[in-house]
């Protein structure tokens, strides 16, 4: 009789019951770690919330997939070297070099404001000439002529008279010189202090139009040339 309960006993620990048969798998599943559960994730089913930041190193980027939007310029190096439209480019600052241009002059990398241009002397050889009945004032006042600086700004100076007749014109800029559609009333230094106008008529042709014809004073008067 105690054989036979010992059989029993015996016969019952060879046959575990289904729930500990599904513990033990879950445990051996547990225990297998990330390795069994990236094995078994369906395609595509890992976004940006299952990944940590700094998992995804320089290493495991693509080369050549990131473009600028996912790139934070500021965070970048100076450029070691670099060519620019021809112009070669300093080491290590990107300083351009060579021959400056525009309203520059001198060399990269340390050019310098260009001077303005030479006086063009009105009256003078090869220069525009006065319009009739127009000269200087004569000795001890400056003599009338016209320069355009590196920006493109137009300046006149001098001081002029009427000797006779009533011709308005004084002089005509040549092309380059004067402002689109014309200014007219500059203000200019009369005689004895007086107010004076100067108009600069679409033609390029400077026009007295008010004050006395015996002295303008033309040192105030600068414009944007067209």
């Amino acid at each position: 009789m105690g054989a036979q309960n010992e059989n029993r006993f015996i016969h019952r620990l060879s046959r575990p019951s289904p729930a500990l048969i599904v513990a033990i798998i879950a445990l051996v599943i547990s225990m297998g770690g990330t390795g069994y559960a990236a094995f078994t994730l369906p395609r595509d089913s890992v976004g940006t919330k299952q990944l940590k930041n700094g998992a995804v190193t320089a290493a495991k980027v693509k080369r050549h997939s990131l473009t600028g939007a996912q790139i934070n310029l500021k965070k970048l190096g100076t450029v070691p070297a670099a060519r620019d439209a021809g112009r070669a480019l300093t080491a290590g600052t990107a300083a351009p070099v060579g021959k400056a241009g525009g309203a520059l002059t001198g060399s990269y990398p340390n050019p310098f404001i260009a001077l303005a241009e030479p006086v063009h002397m009105v009256g003078a050889a090869g220069q525009v000439q006065f319009d009739v009945d127009w000269n200087n004032v004569g000795a001890g006042f400056q003599p009338a002529g016209f320069y355009k600086d590196p920006f493109g700004t137009v300046h006149l100076q001098g001081d002029v008279q009427r000797t006779a007749g009533s011709d308005a014109t004084i002089f005509q800029l040549p092309a380059g010189y004067c402002p689109a559609g014309g200014i007219e009333d500059f203000p200019a230094y009369g005689d004895g202090g007086t107010a004076a106008g100067v108009a600069v008529r679409p033609d390029c042709s400077v026009v007295f139009v008010a004050g006395t014809t015996t002295f303008i004073g033309l040192g105030a008067i600068s414009f944007r040339a067209a």
